[in-house]
């Protein structure tokens, strides 16, 4: 019994479609089971991730406010004007304009009684109850999301909106015998949670239905504002898994990731978490667009090849038809058959034979070359990628300070050329900060090496933390560091300086607990000659502020500290 067709054109076709199932089968395999996985797994850190970044915004946004509360705290108008002061109402006024999701900023006498507030809101009412006043009282105290109270009969709303709902931060206010005075208070408004959010997303969130919710202990979602009436997330996802495929009780299942929130301060942690899903069709679409590219590819290489077959053969068994004729021509005693070649069929089939050996020689000579052109091809690109790569990090790395990870002496004359450049340009000023920690060498002689690096790198981390990101800080030398601000005119600067000076100068460092900082701010403009005109007047300023007693401000007609 014969399993082989004879016809040489059945055979040839036969060993095409085998090797074609024999290499795509394991490739559809492959994509189906073995890739599925990875890129389950790939989607899934990658909304982790997101779900990450996004906490951790939140959670910096709200140390933010922490912060910026604590420091006005202590700020010598608070700590001695009279609490009816007009200079009280103003400065409260004025930060509360500063930050737009400050809907109330307020301050009480020791007896828990708003004695002043942005747009006299509340003032004269009692908040010893509240527990931002109890909290505030005792220290510094960061509130957990709630719904307005006092302040909902007093804000404008419009009848569809939901309620208010607001994150509290507090801090005490002492005199300077360290005395109770009273209790700053403020009331973020949540509306903030949503430009968080907006910022993190990624452009194509609405495209590809992914979704990113803020959740409270309880799990229930409290952002968006259209979802809080939601199902609370299902106990299957938590936050000690990477992530996880569920439904959330609906027929569509989806890629979901929570993180939490981390916590600011120990003793009372917002225990809120970030939760990002997406359905898992949209998490997988590049793999059903593989496969159905594979589906087809698969369907237009198998008629190709059967074309391709059809033809060969037919190429090749025609002259062995029109020899079987001619031979059985001569065979019924034709003997005008003419033959071109041997009649002799053992010579046919070497002749075949060889010319098979030959055709598979050449293809695999041919597709040796190719694939050597490609792998070359591909180190060429990996080797000058690379090049490119360490390139860049040699870049960066020459003009980065080792020590405090701000940038060095070559990053800030390159910055200076560009920033007088573009002010020659646009007519608009920067102003230049000459910055020296007071007695250093004390510190170091005192404590050692080892402590005075750890301070530097404290101050670095201040001034990066108290500039916009538009601004620009570097170490300029040893205890000297330079800072430019761009589009500043001498009034902002000014602020921005003793800023700086009071953040460092409250600031705890280890061992040497407390350093200053003498600051001396120059302004540029379009009549001086070059960039380093304004850096010289900086370093003069800086040097009258060492010479007046150092841990002051020292600019143009004006002195602070």
């Amino acid at each position: 019994m014969r399993l082989l067709p004879q016809s040489f054109r059945a055979r040839l076709a036969l060993l095409f479609g085998g090797l074609t199932l024999l290499v795509g089968l394991p490739v559809y395999w492959y994509v189906d089971q073995v890739f599925t996985a990875q890129l389950v797994v790939a989607r899934g850190i990658a909304i982790r991730d997101l779900a990450t970044a996004v906490a951790a915004m939140v959670a910096e946004n709200i140390r933010e406010r922490e912060r910026e509360i604590e420091l006005l705290a202590q700020t010598p108008l608070l700590r001695r004007a009279p609490l009816d002061s007009p200079d009280l109402q103003q400065t409260v006024e004025r930060v509360q304009r500063s930050y737009p999701y400050y809907t109330w900023l307020g301050m009480t006498d020791a007896e828990g009684t708003v004695r002043v507030a942005n747009g006299g809101l509340l003032a004269g009412a009692s908040v010893k109850a509240r527990p931002w006043f109890i909290e505030g009282a005792k220290g510094l105290f960061v509130g957990d999301l709630h719904e307005a109270v006092l302040l909902a009969k007093l804000l404008p709303q419009a009848p569809n909106e939901p309620p208010l709902r607001f994150v509290d931060f507090a801090a005490p206010v002492y005199d300077d015998k360290n005395v109770l005075r009273g209790v700053l208070g403020a009331h973020a408004e949540w509306r903030w949670a949503a430009e968080v959010v907006r910022v993190m997303a990624p452009l194509n969130a609405r495209e590809t239905r992914l979704e990113i919710f803020i959740v409270n202990s309880d799990k229930r979602i409290v952002f968006p504002e259209d979802a809080r009436g939601a199902t609370p997330i299902p106990a299957a996802i938590n936050a000690g898994r990477p992530f996880v495929l569920d439904d959330w009780g609906s027929n569509v299942p989806y890629l979901n990731a929570m993180v939490p929130v981390r916590e600011l301060i120990p003793a009372k942690p917002i225990q809120w978490s970030i939760v990002v899903r997406q359905p898992a069709e949209e998490a997988l679409a590049s793999l059903y667009h593989l496969q159905k590219a594979l589906l087809i590819f698969a369907v237009a290489v198998i008629a190709l090849l059967l074309i391709l077959t059809f033809w060969l053969a037919t190429r090749i068994s025609r002259p062995l038809e029109q020899l079987a004729t001619q031979a059985k021509r001569i065979e019924q005693g034709d003997e005008s058959a003419s033959l071109e070649i041997p009649t002799s069929i053992a010579e046919l089939r070497r002749v075949i034979d060889a010319l098979r050996g030959m055709t598979a020689t050449l293809n695999q000579r041919r597709e040796a070359l190719l694939e050597s052109n490609v792998q070359l091809e591909h180190k060429v690109s990996e080797r000058t990628a690379q090049l490119a790569l360490a390139n860049e990090e040699l870049r960066l790395q020459a003009r980065r300070d080792a020590l405090t990870g701000l940038d060095n002496r070559l990053a800030v004359n390159e910055r200076l050329r560009e920033e007088f450049v573009r002010m020659k340009r646009s007519g608009r000023a920067y102003a230049v900060l000459l910055m020296d920690i007071d007695h250093f060498k004390k510190v170091n002689d005192t404590h050692g090496h080892a402590v005075g690096d750890q301070a530097l790198q404290q101050v670095a981390q201040i001034l990066k933390a108290s500039l916009r990101e538009s601004d620009f800080v570097a170490r300029y030398g040893g205890e000297e560091f330079l800072a430019l601000l761009p589009e500043t005119d001498l009034d902002n600067a000014l602020q921005v300086a003793e800023k700086i000076r009071t953040r460092i100068e409250g600031a705890s460092l280890p061992v040497v607990n407390r350093v200053t900082i003498s600051i001396g701010l120059a302004m540029a403009d379009t009549g001086q000659h070059d960039e380093d005109n304004a850096v010289r007047e900086a370093d003069d300023r800086l040097y009258r502020a060492k010479a007046a007693g150092r841990n002051r401000v020292v600019a143009a007609g004006a002195v602070a500290g």
